[in-house]
């Protein structure tokens, strides 16, 4: 996978830096917990202690987490990368975009470290849509109690595939939760109603063009590679559910997908099959390897679609298997530095 991975994941988990944040209704969320408890069928093990923080807090953490979490070199590196595969203009600030666009959009997160809620002052507190982020949460929060999240999500290599399909796992669960709640509390379920899913995702993907502008005016592949974990996530998660509708949650977390094709297609999930990535040829002489990793059927999309059309990306990538790639650059020479990168794949 390409490189917006290990800066999403990093900000999976808070730091302890957001310092003396109020309380919030404690009530509230045991209440809203016990409810994701029967929606889930996970037992609740202890209660999730919740903090509230401003916007720029939230903001400055996102800074710093970013910083302190990769390194400028791995940024240096995916920046290469993407604008080598012309998904990113040749001027774009990595590292300051992705930044931008996790600060833009936080309302409240669940810290898998401290074991707590962190909720963004200035965003609704109140009323169903106030409801619906925390059952989001509480949803990693109880999953957390019965599997160690960040653990889980570090297990991962950064730029492979594996990584992004446990992201796609933890937040496909949560979204799931979220709606089946909001669905309950008008009489109905999203089990075996996988067409109230098909109805409601594009509503929230409209949504978020309209309440996020950075995230509306980023580049397709980080819009695509945000989206993914929640959009193809949940679609993978009501899968499971059909398929197991007993255990699935914990099903998922004990024998993750590994690539975004299992995600996309959870049958080949089911199944067993993968393919591993193809080996690449050695470097040509005078090169050495700079970053590089897999290329899914969610980065040949995304390409497709770039470059070609959405019709085509739709009706080709799913014939992709497994693919890998490779940013070298040009060792240094005597009397001067030689900044010539090649990309293969």
């Amino acid at each position: 996978m390409l490189a917006l991975r290990p800066l999403a994941v990093a900000v999976f988990v808070l730091a302890s830096a957001l310092a003396k944040p109020a309380a919030l209704d404690q009530a509230r969320l045991d209440g809203l917990l016990k409810e994701v408890g029967e929606i889930t069928g996970l037992a609740v093990k202890r209660k999730v202690p919740a903090r509230s923080v401003t916007r720029d807090e939230w903001k400055q953490w996102v800074d710093d987490e970013v910083r302190r979490t990769v390194k400028p070199e791995e940024i240096r590196a995916d920046e290469l990368a993407l604008r080598l595969f012309g998904l990113i203009p040749r001027d774009y600030d990595l590292r300051k975009a992705t930044v931008d666009l996790l600060g833009e959009q936080a309302a409240a997160v669940y810290d898998p470290r401290r074991k707590l809620m962190l909720v963004v002052e200035g965003a609704s507190q109140e009323g169903l849509m106030a409801d619906m982020v925390l059952v989001h949460e509480l949803a990693h929060a109880l999953a957390d109690q019965h599997f160690d999240l960040k653990r889980f999500l570090d297990k991962g290599v950064k730029t492979g595939e594996d990584q992004t399909a446990r992201l796609a796992v933890v937040e496909g669960q949560a979204m799931w939760v979220m709606l089946e709640w909001q669905m309950k509390k008008m009489g109905s379920s999203l089990k075996g109603n996988r067409a109230a899913l098909d109805m409601m995702l594009p509503m929230m993907g409209r949504l978020a063009a309209e309440q996020y502008p950075i995230f509306s005016s980023a580049p397709l592949y980080l819009r695509e590679t945000l989206l993914f974990p929640y959009s193809a996530g949940i679609l993978f998660q009501q899968a499971a559910i059909e398929q197991s509708p007993s255990d699935a949650f914990l099903r998922v977390l004990r024998k993750p997908p590994v690539s975004t094709r299992q995600i996309i297609h959870p049958e080949v999930w089911l199944s067993g099959e993968s393919a591993p990535p193809p080996e690449l040829p050695q470097a040509p002489k005078g090169y050495k390897g700079l970053t590089g990793g897999t290329l899914g059927e969610l980065d040949l999309r995304i390409l497709l679609e770039q470059f070609v059309s959405q019709d085509d990306a739709r009706s080709l990538s799913p014939e992709w298997r497994a693919g890998a790639y490779e940013v070298l650059e040009r060792k240094q020479q005597r009397g001067g530095k030689d900044d010539r990168a090649l990309l293969r794949w």
